[in-house]
Protein backbone atom coordinates (compact mmCIF):
# COMPACT_ATOMS: atom_id res chain seq x y z
CA UNK A 1 0.00 0.00 0.00
CA UNK A 2 1.62 3.64 -0.84
CA UNK A 3 -0.60 6.55 0.14
CA UNK A 4 0.90 9.91 -1.69
CA UNK A 5 0.16 12.94 -0.37
CA UNK A 6 0.13 16.23 -2.69
CA UNK A 7 -0.74 19.89 -2.05
CA UNK A 8 -3.52 21.64 -3.05
CA UNK A 9 -3.03 25.31 -4.14
CA UNK A 10 -5.62 27.72 -3.57
CA UNK A 11 -5.92 31.43 -4.40
CA UNK A 12 -7.80 33.30 -2.15
CA UNK A 13 -8.68 36.51 -2.54
CA UNK A 14 -9.14 38.09 1.03
CA UNK A 15 -10.12 41.65 0.08
CA UNK A 16 -13.51 40.47 -1.43
CA UNK A 17 -14.41 37.80 1.25
CA UNK A 18 -14.55 35.17 -1.41
CA UNK A 19 -13.49 31.20 -0.47
CA UNK A 20 -11.05 31.48 -3.02
CA UNK A 21 -10.37 29.02 -6.38
CA UNK A 22 -7.69 26.01 -6.13
CA UNK A 23 -5.00 26.31 -8.70
CA UNK A 24 -3.30 23.08 -8.56
CA UNK A 25 -4.58 21.77 -12.14
CA UNK A 26 -4.31 25.41 -13.68
CA UNK A 27 -0.37 25.38 -12.07
CA UNK A 28 0.27 21.46 -13.94
CA UNK A 29 -1.25 23.00 -17.08
CA UNK A 30 0.89 25.74 -17.07
CA UNK A 31 3.60 23.50 -16.35
CA UNK A 32 2.82 21.38 -19.66
CA UNK A 33 2.77 24.43 -21.64
CA UNK A 34 5.83 25.34 -20.36
CA UNK A 35 7.34 21.99 -21.78
CA UNK A 36 5.52 21.86 -25.18
CA UNK A 37 4.24 25.49 -26.23
CA UNK A 38 1.18 24.04 -27.44
CA UNK A 39 -2.19 24.80 -25.65
CA UNK A 40 -3.81 21.17 -27.41
CA UNK A 41 -0.59 19.16 -26.41
CA UNK A 42 -0.45 20.35 -23.12
CA UNK A 43 -4.18 19.88 -22.60
CA UNK A 44 -4.04 16.44 -23.95
CA UNK A 45 -0.96 15.54 -21.69
CA UNK A 46 -3.04 16.29 -18.21
CA UNK A 47 -6.16 14.63 -19.54
CA UNK A 48 -7.89 17.49 -19.94
CA UNK A 49 -10.21 18.52 -22.86
CA UNK A 50 -8.72 21.71 -24.84
CA UNK A 51 -12.19 23.59 -23.58
CA UNK A 52 -11.77 22.49 -20.41
CA UNK A 53 -7.98 23.86 -19.75
CA UNK A 54 -8.89 27.34 -21.35
CA UNK A 55 -11.44 27.34 -18.71
CA UNK A 56 -8.97 26.83 -16.02
CA UNK A 57 -6.70 29.07 -17.44
CA UNK A 58 -9.65 32.06 -17.88
CA UNK A 59 -10.56 31.50 -14.27
CA UNK A 60 -6.88 31.85 -12.96
CA UNK A 61 -6.46 34.89 -14.95
CA UNK A 62 -9.67 36.50 -13.54
CA UNK A 63 -8.68 35.86 -9.85
CA UNK A 64 -5.32 37.07 -10.81
CA UNK A 65 -6.79 40.04 -13.07
CA UNK A 66 -3.69 39.48 -15.49
CA UNK A 67 -2.37 37.03 -18.45
CA UNK A 68 -0.26 33.93 -17.66
CA UNK A 69 -0.23 32.52 -21.28
CA UNK A 70 0.02 34.28 -24.69
CA UNK A 71 -0.64 33.00 -28.11
CA UNK A 72 0.30 33.68 -31.83
CA UNK A 73 -0.46 32.00 -35.06
CA UNK A 74 2.59 29.85 -36.06
CA UNK A 75 4.16 30.52 -32.33
CA UNK A 76 1.86 28.21 -30.19
CA UNK A 77 1.55 28.86 -26.68
CA UNK A 78 4.07 30.45 -24.59
CA UNK A 79 4.10 31.98 -20.28
CA UNK A 80 3.65 35.41 -19.87
CA UNK A 81 5.66 36.84 -16.93
CA UNK A 82 2.77 36.45 -14.58
CA UNK A 83 2.93 32.77 -15.98
CA UNK A 84 6.58 32.24 -15.87
CA UNK A 85 6.49 33.54 -11.52
CA UNK A 86 3.64 31.25 -11.09
CA UNK A 87 5.42 28.06 -12.49
CA UNK A 88 8.65 28.75 -10.59
CA UNK A 89 6.19 29.25 -7.53
CA UNK A 90 5.28 25.64 -8.44
CA UNK A 91 8.95 23.90 -9.09
CA UNK A 92 10.33 25.87 -5.55
CA UNK A 93 7.01 24.31 -3.83
CA UNK A 94 7.30 20.90 -5.29
CA UNK A 95 11.66 20.80 -4.80
CA UNK A 96 10.61 21.91 -1.18
CA UNK A 97 7.84 19.66 -0.32
CA UNK A 98 8.47 17.15 -2.23
CA UNK A 99 10.55 14.74 0.40
CA UNK A 100 8.66 16.00 2.85
CA UNK A 101 5.36 14.64 1.39
CA UNK A 102 6.48 11.62 0.73
CA UNK A 103 7.81 11.01 4.09
CA UNK A 104 4.49 11.80 5.47
CA UNK A 105 2.97 9.79 2.77
CA UNK A 106 5.17 6.52 3.55
CA UNK A 107 4.44 7.03 7.71
CA UNK A 108 0.74 7.37 6.65
CA UNK A 109 0.98 4.27 4.98
CA UNK A 110 2.60 2.66 7.74
CA UNK A 111 0.63 2.83 10.50
CA UNK A 112 -2.70 2.01 8.31
CA UNK A 113 -1.21 -1.58 7.41
CA UNK A 114 -0.27 -1.69 11.18
CA UNK A 115 -4.13 -0.96 12.07
CA UNK A 116 -5.29 -3.53 9.41
CA UNK A 117 -2.63 -6.04 11.00
CA UNK A 118 -1.90 -6.71 7.10
CA UNK A 119 2.00 -6.83 7.50
CA UNK A 120 4.77 -7.12 10.56
CA UNK A 121 6.37 -4.01 11.09
CA UNK A 122 7.63 -1.95 7.92
CA UNK A 123 11.79 -1.53 7.50
CA UNK A 124 12.33 1.98 8.88
CA UNK A 125 14.57 4.49 6.79
CA UNK A 126 15.89 7.93 8.49
CA UNK A 127 18.33 9.54 5.31
CA UNK A 128 19.87 12.41 4.24
CA UNK A 129 17.91 13.06 0.97
CA UNK A 130 19.71 12.84 -1.93
CA UNK A 131 18.51 11.50 -6.04
CA UNK A 132 19.62 8.06 -5.33
CA UNK A 133 17.45 7.49 -2.09
CA UNK A 134 14.52 8.75 -4.49
CA UNK A 135 15.51 6.25 -6.80
CA UNK A 136 15.36 3.82 -4.65
CA UNK A 137 12.49 4.01 -3.08
CA UNK A 138 10.36 4.81 -6.40
CA UNK A 139 12.21 1.49 -7.56
CA UNK A 140 10.46 -0.36 -4.04
CA UNK A 141 7.30 1.30 -4.50
CA UNK A 142 7.34 -0.38 -8.23
CA UNK A 143 8.27 -3.36 -6.67
CA UNK A 144 5.82 -3.64 -3.86
CA UNK A 145 8.70 -3.55 -1.46
CA UNK A 146 7.60 -1.36 1.62
CA UNK A 147 9.97 1.10 3.38
CA UNK A 148 9.04 3.68 5.84
CA UNK A 149 11.23 6.71 4.40
CA UNK A 150 11.73 9.54 6.33
CA UNK A 151 14.31 12.51 5.12
CA UNK A 152 16.52 13.79 7.68
CA UNK A 153 19.90 15.68 7.92
CA UNK A 154 22.73 13.10 7.96
CA UNK A 155 23.28 13.85 11.80
CA UNK A 156 19.76 13.84 12.40
CA UNK A 157 19.82 10.11 10.44
CA UNK A 158 22.41 8.79 12.20
CA UNK A 159 21.71 9.89 15.56
CA UNK A 160 17.78 8.37 15.40
CA UNK A 161 19.84 5.14 14.26
CA UNK A 162 22.15 5.49 17.30
CA UNK A 163 19.03 5.88 19.60
CA UNK A 164 17.17 2.72 17.62
CA UNK A 165 14.43 4.93 16.08
CA UNK A 166 15.38 3.69 12.94
CA UNK A 167 16.57 0.52 10.83
CA UNK A 168 18.77 1.84 8.77
CA UNK A 169 20.09 5.35 8.30
CA UNK A 170 21.43 7.23 5.35
CA UNK A 171 24.34 9.85 5.16
CA UNK A 172 27.17 11.15 3.17
CA UNK A 173 31.16 12.24 3.68
CA UNK A 174 33.47 13.87 1.47
CA UNK A 175 36.43 12.33 -0.03
CA UNK A 176 39.94 13.69 0.84
CA UNK A 177 41.28 15.66 3.12
CA UNK A 178 37.57 16.85 5.39
CA UNK A 179 36.77 12.77 6.00
CA UNK A 180 38.85 12.31 8.52
CA UNK A 181 37.37 15.53 10.54
CA UNK A 182 33.47 14.66 9.25
CA UNK A 183 33.87 10.51 10.39
CA UNK A 184 35.77 11.81 13.67
CA UNK A 185 32.39 13.88 14.09
CA UNK A 186 30.00 10.66 13.69
CA UNK A 187 31.75 7.79 14.69
CA UNK A 188 30.81 7.28 17.93
CA UNK A 189 27.08 6.73 16.50
CA UNK A 190 28.51 3.52 15.09
CA UNK A 191 27.58 0.47 17.22
CA UNK A 192 29.77 -2.58 16.52
CA UNK A 193 27.87 -4.43 14.62
CA UNK A 194 27.57 -1.82 12.34
CA UNK A 195 27.18 -2.53 8.82
CA UNK A 196 27.53 -0.03 5.56
CA UNK A 197 25.90 -0.16 2.23
CA UNK A 198 27.58 1.76 -0.15
CA UNK A 199 24.73 3.47 -2.17
CA UNK A 200 26.36 5.87 -4.46
CA UNK A 201 29.13 8.34 -5.27
CA UNK A 202 28.52 11.67 -5.78
CA UNK A 203 29.55 15.69 -6.87
CA UNK A 204 28.92 18.17 -4.33
CA UNK A 205 29.75 22.11 -5.37
CA UNK A 206 28.17 25.25 -6.56
CA UNK A 207 24.89 25.82 -8.37
CA UNK A 208 25.05 29.06 -10.53
CA UNK A 209 23.10 30.25 -13.32
CA UNK A 210 23.64 28.71 -17.02
CA UNK A 211 26.32 30.40 -18.57
CA UNK A 212 27.98 31.39 -14.98
CA UNK A 213 27.45 34.81 -15.30
CA UNK A 214 28.80 36.38 -12.24
CA UNK A 215 32.15 34.46 -12.99
CA UNK A 216 31.56 32.22 -9.41
CA UNK A 217 34.29 29.83 -9.45
CA UNK A 218 35.76 28.92 -6.04
CA UNK A 219 34.11 29.62 -2.06
CA UNK A 220 35.99 33.01 -2.05
CA UNK A 221 33.67 34.46 -4.38
CA UNK A 222 30.70 33.88 -2.07
CA UNK A 223 32.42 37.04 -0.11
CA UNK A 224 31.69 39.39 -2.76
CA UNK A 225 29.31 41.94 -2.26
CA UNK A 226 27.14 41.70 -5.72
CA UNK A 227 26.96 37.80 -5.21
CA UNK A 228 23.58 35.74 -2.80
CA UNK A 229 23.88 32.43 -1.55
CA UNK A 230 21.41 30.05 -0.52
CA UNK A 231 22.56 27.38 2.10
CA UNK A 232 21.38 24.14 3.32
CA UNK A 233 19.47 23.74 6.80
CA UNK A 234 21.67 23.46 10.08
CA UNK A 235 22.06 19.17 10.74
CA UNK A 236 22.18 18.60 6.89
CA UNK A 237 25.57 17.15 5.96
CA UNK A 238 25.96 19.71 3.14
CA UNK A 239 26.33 22.37 5.45
CA UNK A 240 28.62 20.62 7.57
CA UNK A 241 30.91 19.97 4.89
CA UNK A 242 30.63 23.69 3.67
CA UNK A 243 31.18 24.50 7.31
CA UNK A 244 34.60 22.77 7.47
CA UNK A 245 35.66 24.04 4.00
CA UNK A 246 35.11 27.71 5.26
CA UNK A 247 37.50 26.95 8.69
CA UNK A 248 39.92 24.91 6.05
CA UNK A 249 39.96 28.34 3.86
CA UNK A 250 39.61 31.13 7.08
CA UNK A 251 36.45 32.48 5.67
CA UNK A 252 33.67 34.24 7.93
CA UNK A 253 30.33 32.86 7.41
CA UNK A 254 28.91 36.04 8.29
CA UNK A 255 30.26 38.13 5.27
CA UNK A 256 28.51 35.56 2.53
CA UNK A 257 24.87 37.44 2.14
CA UNK A 258 21.97 35.13 2.69
CA UNK A 259 23.92 32.31 4.55
CA UNK A 260 20.58 32.62 6.50
CA UNK A 261 18.87 31.75 3.83
CA UNK A 262 17.95 27.63 4.00
CA UNK A 263 15.98 25.31 2.08
CA UNK A 264 15.75 21.47 2.90
CA UNK A 265 16.82 19.66 -0.63
CA UNK A 266 19.30 19.63 -3.35
CA UNK A 267 16.68 20.55 -5.69
CA UNK A 268 14.94 23.20 -3.41
CA UNK A 269 18.49 24.91 -3.91
CA UNK A 270 18.78 24.35 -7.72
CA UNK A 271 14.86 25.79 -8.05
CA UNK A 272 15.63 28.65 -5.66
CA UNK A 273 18.95 29.89 -7.99
CA UNK A 274 16.94 28.92 -11.44
CA UNK A 275 13.76 31.24 -10.30
CA UNK A 276 16.86 33.82 -9.74
CA UNK A 277 15.74 34.49 -6.06
CA UNK A 278 19.56 33.46 -5.23
CA UNK A 279 23.10 33.39 -7.29
CA UNK A 280 24.34 30.34 -5.95
CA UNK A 281 24.42 27.44 -3.61
CA UNK A 282 25.92 24.06 -2.49
CA UNK A 283 24.57 20.97 -3.66
CA UNK A 284 25.11 17.77 -5.73
CA UNK A 285 25.39 18.12 -9.15
CA UNK A 286 22.19 16.75 -10.16
CA UNK A 287 20.02 19.38 -8.53
CA UNK A 288 21.60 22.03 -11.11
CA UNK A 289 21.30 19.95 -13.98
CA UNK A 290 17.48 19.20 -13.16
CA UNK A 291 17.20 23.21 -13.59
CA UNK A 292 19.42 24.06 -16.49
CA UNK A 293 22.00 25.20 -13.83
CA UNK A 294 25.50 25.13 -14.20
CA UNK A 295 27.88 23.59 -11.77
CA UNK A 296 31.36 23.88 -10.66
CA UNK A 297 32.57 20.84 -8.62
CA UNK A 298 34.05 21.19 -5.37
CA UNK A 299 34.43 17.42 -4.35
CA UNK A 300 33.58 13.89 -4.28
CA UNK A 301 31.95 12.42 -1.28
CA UNK A 302 30.38 8.53 -0.48
CA UNK A 303 27.07 7.86 0.57
CA UNK A 304 26.35 5.04 2.45
CA UNK A 305 23.75 3.27 4.68
CA UNK A 306 24.26 1.62 7.66
CA UNK A 307 22.52 -0.70 9.58
CA UNK A 308 23.28 -3.89 12.06
CA UNK A 309 24.71 -7.14 10.65
CA UNK A 310 21.56 -9.17 11.67
CA UNK A 311 19.74 -7.04 9.27
CA UNK A 312 21.12 -8.28 6.37
CA UNK A 313 19.70 -11.59 6.71
CA UNK A 314 16.45 -10.19 8.04
CA UNK A 315 13.00 -11.00 5.43
CA UNK A 316 11.86 -7.89 5.68
CA UNK A 317 15.23 -6.20 4.71
CA UNK A 318 16.81 -8.72 1.81
CA UNK A 319 14.39 -7.61 -0.73
CA UNK A 320 15.52 -4.33 -0.24
CA UNK A 321 18.98 -5.23 -0.14
CA UNK A 322 18.30 -7.07 -3.39
CA UNK A 323 16.92 -4.50 -5.15
CA UNK A 324 19.38 -1.82 -3.94
CA UNK A 325 22.44 -4.36 -5.18
CA UNK A 326 20.49 -5.50 -8.96
CA UNK A 327 21.60 -4.91 -12.00
CA UNK A 328 18.77 -2.63 -13.00
CA UNK A 329 19.08 0.17 -10.46
CA UNK A 330 22.97 0.49 -10.79
CA UNK A 331 22.15 0.91 -14.44
CA UNK A 332 19.59 3.27 -13.16
CA UNK A 333 22.10 5.44 -10.59
CA UNK A 334 24.41 5.91 -13.46
CA UNK A 335 21.93 7.86 -15.03
CA UNK A 336 21.47 10.10 -12.02
CA UNK A 337 23.77 13.45 -12.90
CA UNK A 338 26.98 13.26 -11.03
CA UNK A 339 26.79 9.80 -8.83
CA UNK A 340 28.28 6.78 -9.93
CA UNK A 341 27.54 3.42 -8.95
CA UNK A 342 30.94 1.50 -9.49
CA UNK A 343 30.33 0.58 -5.57
CA UNK A 344 26.64 0.60 -5.39
CA UNK A 345 25.48 -2.37 -2.92
CA UNK A 346 29.24 -3.10 -1.80
CA UNK A 347 28.59 -4.13 2.10
CA UNK A 348 31.54 -2.82 4.75
CA UNK A 349 32.31 -3.18 8.22
CA UNK A 350 33.42 0.62 9.93
CA UNK A 351 36.67 -0.12 9.67
CA UNK A 352 36.60 -1.49 5.96
CA UNK A 353 34.91 1.50 4.72
CA UNK A 354 36.79 3.74 6.91
CA UNK A 355 40.53 2.18 7.81
CA UNK A 356 41.67 5.15 9.78
CA UNK A 357 38.91 4.36 12.62
CA UNK A 358 41.07 0.94 13.63
CA UNK A 359 43.26 3.03 15.75
CA UNK A 360 40.38 5.74 16.32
Amino acid sequence: MKITVEPDYRLSLHATGEAGISCTRALRLLLAIETTRNMKAASAEEGLSYRHAWNLIEELQEALGGAVIETAPGRGSRLTELGQRLVWAEKRTRARLGPLLDSIGSEISEDIEAATSRARRVMRMYASHGFAVAALYDRLQHLGIPLDLNYRGSNEALESFHRKVCDVAGFHVPVGGLEKILFGRIQRLFPADARLIHLATRRQGLMVARGNPKNIWSLSDLLRKDILFVNRQPGSGTRAILELLLTQQKMDSKGIQGYDNVEFTHAAIGAYIASSKADVGMGVETGARRFDLDFVPLLTERYFFVCRESLLTDPRFTPILEALQSTAFHAEVDTIAGYDAALTGQIQTVAEAFPYSRSG
